[in-house]
């Protein structure tokens, strides 16, 4: 009877972890981690694809004596990581961009890490989805991704702080809105906003035409992951053609993927 009522108690306790994890604990990282795991177990493989940008010490990208500023260190489900922070924020003090523009703005904390980081003359501007343009968009969005646009506010990390005056948020769909003011005047550019295949191609051709005389840096996040398979498609596709985006690089240890184009890099 003891091992009955402890298997019972087990199963009690599995039924409603699992009601958990489905209806709720799927919004997390881990979870869903977890939840790859369990389709593993009972047979199902994921198609996801093998990255084959190719990887660069981080070393090599950015020197550990570069001194920055870090804000917001507590990420949550949606943020770039610790790590990630530090490696884009030593990036932007390695190359003193005098204008900035950031695709996909969520809670503002990668933001205001880039204001923190760049010049005090130093223009940062942010594009989000506003959430009542969520079944509008003029591209497909990626699986999963409407949680992270139907909040109530864009940026809230970096509001009534002393980086806000260098930062102005804009709102639009990317795949619509008006960049024609922003083309040729950008140094670097964070591109962060939906993952699918379709946004994460028109957002990077797009981002050459906003470097200003075709040079600066370019950045990217979630390469890898296996439930953004859009983005990891997407930037494997543009590495293979060989053109642009032929000397984008892997930060090894990140989910970032970064070009730098110039007079040296091509």
């Amino acid at each position: 009877m003891k091992r009955i009522s402890t298997f019972l108690t087990r199963y009690i306790y599995a039924v409603f972890s699992c009601l958990y994890l489905f209806v709720v604990g799927f919004l997390f990282e881990k979870h869903r981690l977890f939840i790859d795991q369990i389709c593993t177990h009972f047979g199902y493989v994921k198609e996801t694809p093998t990255p084959i940008v190719p990887t660069i010490d981080l070393a090599e990208v950015v020197s550990e004596d570069i001194p920055i500023q870090v804000r917001e260190p507590v990420d949550i489900d949606g943020n770039i990581s610790l790590t990630e922070i530090a490696v884009m924020s030593k990036l932007v003090k390695r190359y003193n961009p005098k204008r900035l523009f950031e695709i996909g703005t969520f809670d503002g904390r990668t933001t205001l890490n880039l204001a923190a980081n760049a010049s005090a003359e130093a223009e940062i501007y942010t594009l989000d989805l506003p959430k009542n343009k969520l079944s509008e968009t003029n591209l497909p969005l990626e699986v999963g991704e409407e949680k992270y646009i139907d909040k109530e506010e864009s940026g809230v990390r970096f509001l009534e702080t002393d980086c806000m005056q260098k930062i102005t948020q804009l709102y639009g769909d990317s795949a619509t809105f008006d960049f024609s003011p922003f083309f040729n005047t950008v140094d670097f550019i964070f591109i962060d906003g939906s993952h699918s295949y379709e946004y994460v191609l028109h957002d990077s051709r797009l981002a050459l035409k906003l470097l200003r005389d075709g040079q600066g840096v370019i950045l990217w996040h979630d390469y890898g992951k296996p439930w953004w398979t859009g983005l990891t498609t997407a930037l494997n596709e543009m590495y293979s053609a060989g053109k642009e985006f032929k000397n984008i690089q892997h930060i090894q240890g990140t989910s970032l993927v970064y070009l730098v184009i110039d007079d040296t890099h091509g």
